[in-house]
């Protein structure tokens, strides 16, 4: 069973987004093993706030 993990800031995730996103990758995962993984795939997103994430030792936000 693939399990997909999207980190991201969680501004960037609504109801529309994460739906993309959670069928495109679920595409993608099919698309490389084959459809009889599609129903096998999990896919979770970790919406995060931009000011707890760190990148080149400041916040994001």
């Amino acid at each position: 069973m693939p399990l997909i993990e999207v980190t991201i800031y969680e501004d960037r995730l609504d109801e529309t987004t994460q739906g993309e996103l959670v069928a495109r990758l679920t595409d993608a995962a099919a698309s490389v093993f084959g459809e009889g993984i599609r129903e096998h795939t999990w896919v979770v997103l970790r919406g995060v706030p931009r000011e707890r994430w760190g990148i080149a030792g400041k916040t994001g936000g």
